[in-house]
């Protein structure tokens, strides 16, 4: 299934999460095998779907501590 047709945003946001406070702070790679739609058509809505999810910002200077 493509990106945001198996699994919701939560846990693509959770999962995203998670790599940030272990430290990784690279590349997102998909795997794209979905028979329903096309190489394209399942790219473009994976980048749609992922824009929401994705940090694209450094995380903050801890100030609090």
């Amino acid at each position: 299934m493509a990106v945001g047709y198996g699994h919701g945003a939560e846990v693509w946001k959770e999962m995203i999460s998670e790599l940030r406070l272990a430290g990784y702070d690279w590349a997102l790679s998909i795997e794209h095998e979905d028979s329903l739609m096309s190489i394209d058509e399942g790219l473009k809505k994976a980048v749609a779907f992922l824009k929401d999810a994705v940090i694209s910002e450094p995380p903050p200077k801890v100030w609090w501590a």
